[in-house]
């Protein structure tokens, strides 16, 4: 069963090409990377997957619904989302960084606790990265919590933006085999973009090659 779908899309920006016209069928639980250089229009396939901007022409289609004004909404609540570098907020915790949505969701406290224990032990964060502000963590908890607030509400379609690519060597090695195995535990559909070959094949059940 397709689970993203990207039918003939294209993206201009000024007259300038950023993505030139995309097929692409990404089936339900597989993991497919986008492999290429900077600026061949990886990271804005993933914000048009996300619905943060729209093609110039073509269709974005995540489980059988094309993506516009209308169904966004309902779309932005299937998807998890981990921009580079991580985007965490840095004015709260650790704990209120990744518990944000299921707050504003209405989620009690004890559901809310037993989602925090499950993806703690499933991401091999250090349960003191929780209570700290995101200036006082390693770049890998960062990145551990960033993910654990992409992966909280149960996504089924996860998008990951170059979210080792500012790691040292060791960090990365480990945030790469823990990665792998959370994919496998979730079963979520993964879009995942690199520039790195390497991590392409670690991960990928499939590559896609960009050209600049």
């Amino acid at each position: 069963m397709a689970m993203l779908e990207f039918r003939d899309v294209y993206r201009t920006f000024n007259g300038v090409t950023a993505v030139h016209p995309l097929d692409l069928t990404i089936e339900e639980g597989e993991v497919v990377v986008l492999l290429g250089p900077s600026g061949c229009g990886k990271t804005t396939i993933l914000r048009m997957a996300a619905g943060l901007v729209g093609p110039t022409g073509g269709e974005v289609v995540v489980d059988s619904v094309p993506i516009d004004s209308r169904t966004i909404g309902p779309i932005r609540k299937t998807l998890g989302y981990v921009i580079q570098e991580g985007g965490l907020f840095p004015h709260l915790t650790g704990l209120a960084n990744v518990t944000i949505m299921a707050r504003q969701e209405g989620w009690p406290r004890d559901r809310i606790a037993a989602r925090v224990d499950e993806l703690v032990e499933m991401t091999q964060l250090p349960r003191a990265g929780l209570t700290r502000y995101p200036n006082e963590l390693s770049g890998g908890q960062r990145q551990r919590l960033s993910l654990i607030r992409a992966l909280f509400m149960s996504p089924r379609i996860l998008l990951l933006d170059e979210p080792l690519g500012a790691l040292d060597p060791l960090i990365r090695a480990g945030l790469q085999r823990d990665l792998k195995q959370v994919f496998a535990k979730t079963g979520a559909t993964v879009l995942f973009v690199t520039h790195d070959l390497v991590e392409a094949g670690r991960f990928a059940d499939r590559v896609c090659l960009m050209q600049a």
